[in-house]
This record gives structure tokens, C-alpha cells and sequence, in this order.
């Protein structure tokens, strides 16, 4: 697949990781040779610069140039309004489905087919994070790198904003959820309340509030999913960020979700030495 000819305001700059290396941002056309020849993996989740949503290479390698240049600038345009969403009424969300919904399995909007396209478990979250200069690029670097710890289907990363007054959903892995991007978790989700108590939720087979709403939000991206968790992340004694993944061939292990601990105790780390949440 050639280079598709994009909106001459947007670079063709992208970055692609495996969980344990990180490259870019380089070129579409340099991005290809490199999987083409082995030099990066084939399963890799890859990023334009413009966009607050990473996608597993096998997602976008099909497309025709038309269809690269589409999801190009809608990915980029959907990422681009995330701020002005944010603070508007439109990042309220949708309730999430009742239990009768989930026991019956009615559809839910967004839902897309996901497939799987993380297949190894070893990670090295400081190596990757070493690149991170700022937190605007440590967050997305640790949101691919915890999907690549836990073989994620879908993922997402929601930060506390004080300056908006709410916790908003900041960047996503996974065809589909580029829509919750902006989103905000409303003050009365249980989620979010665990959330601040420090705990670590790995949502049972059949959800209690908590899982319900965590479920609400992945099964919004993806059909079928099978395991979901959510890991938070203290600062300072303060809760600053927490990841929810969702994955569909089996659940999450203690063992499993314990990497994805690692992955953001990692970024606790760093964001301390670097200052980033004072």
C-alpha cells in the first residue's frame, strides 16, 4: 500500500510501538518498508501525530489510499475537537445498559468487530517511556504499552483535568473508540469512585455497578468483550490517571492486569522526577 495523499496541513508523521521499543515519528511509506522487511513487528499498534487514538497496524495496511486518507483527517478532526468537547455538554455520556441489556446482549452504539492484534506479554515500560519528554507524550506511550502488557483488544485512558473540573477520556486504542474521546465519567459512576479509593476493579462475568458502567464504556467499541478491568494511577497522593482495557478471546488474570500496575507505576515514576503533576 503506496502513501495515500493526505491534507497538506497534516505531516506525514507516525509513530509506532511494540511495547518494548518506540519509533517516530517517521514517515507512512518508511512505517511499511519496516514491517515489510521485519524490522518492525507486524502486530506493532501505530499512531499519526494528529491523533489521541492508537490503531494495530493490521487495522489500517488494507485500506486503499482513499480509505488511509480518510481515517487520517477524521481521526485527526475527531482529536482535534476533544478539548472543545470536554468542556461542553456534549462529553456527558450515555447511561450505561442496564443488566437486562447486558444479559440479553443488545447492541450498543459504536459497536464495532474487534480483533486482536496483541500477542506478547513482555514490555519494557521504561524504555518506552525514556522517549517521553512531556506528559502529552508519556500518556499515549503508556496507554499502547499497556495494551501490548495485557494482549488488549480496546483500551482507554481517561486523566484527571482539574482545570475542567471532571476526568476526561484522553486518548483510546481500538477501531471505534475515537468516539469517546472528549468523554467525561460522570461524578456518580461507581468506577470512578473506586477509581479514587485506589482500587484496581477486574470486572466479573456478571457485573456488579462498578463493572457495569466500566463494561458501558468498552462494549461502546467493541462486541464480545470477555475480560475488562481498570487500573488507576496516584500521584502525590492524589488520583491523576486510570486505564480501562477490554479484551475479547478470554478474561484478564490478577497476574495480567498486575503489568498493566506496572505500566502505570511506571509513568508515576517518571511524572514525579519530571515534575509533570506539581
Amino acid at each position: 500500500m503506496g502513501l495515500a495523499a493526505i491534507d497538506e496541513q497534516l505531516p506525514d508523521r507516525w509513530f509506532v510501538t511494540n511495547g518494548v521499543v518506540v519509533v517516530g515519528p517517521i514517515a507512512f511509506g518508511v512505517l511499511t518498508h519496516g514491517v515489510v522487511s521485519g524490522r518492525i513487528p507486524a502486530g506493532s499498534l501505530v499512531r499519526h501525530e494528529t491523533w489521541n487514538v492508537w490503531r494495530g497496524f493490521d487495522d489500517i495496511e488494507g485500506l486503499s489510499s482513499q480509505g488511509l486518507e480518510l481515517t487520517i483527517n477524521e481521526l485527526a478532526q475527531i482529536s482535534s475537537q476533544l478539548e472543545k468537547r470536554a468542556s461542553g455538554p456534549l462529553s456527558d455520556p450515555p447511561p450505561p445498559p442496564s443488566r437486562e441489556q447486558m444479559v440479553s446482549g443488545q447492541p450498543q452504539p459504536y459497536r464495532h468487530e474487534a480483533h486482536n492484534v496483541t500477542r506478547q506479554s513482555a514490555v519494557d515500560p521504561v524504555g518506552v517511556l525514556s522517549h517521553a519528554e512531556t506528559l502529552q507524550a508519556a500518556l499515549p506511550l503508556t496507554l499502547s504499552t499497556v495494551v501490548k502488557a495485557v494482549s488488549a483488544d480496546v483500551a482507554l485512558l481517561h486523566r484527571v483535568r482539574m482545570d475542567l473540573g471532571s476526568t476526561i477520556t484522553m486518548y483510546t486504542q481500538g477501531v471505534g473508540t475515537e468516539h469517546l474521546l472528549g468523554e467525561k465519567l460522570m461524578e456518580g459512576d461507581p468506577s470512578l469512585s473506586a477509581a479514587r479509593a485506589n482500587r484496581t476493579v477486574i470486572v466479573e462475568p456478571e457485573p456488579g455497578e462498578v463493572g457495569r458502567h466500566i463494561a458501558g464504556r468498552l462494549g461502546r467499541s467493541a462486541v464480545g468483550l470477555r475480560g475488562m478491568a481498570m487500573v488507576p494511577l496516584f500521584v502525590h497522593g492524589a488520583l491523576v490517571v486510570l486505564v480501562e482495557v477490554g479484551r475479547i478471546f478470554r478474561p484478564f488474570s490478577a497476574r495480567e492486569i498486575g503489568r498493566a500496575e506496572d505500566v502505570l507505576a511506571v509513568l508515576g515514576e517518571r511524572a514525579v522526577v519530571q515534575g509533570w503533576f506539581e
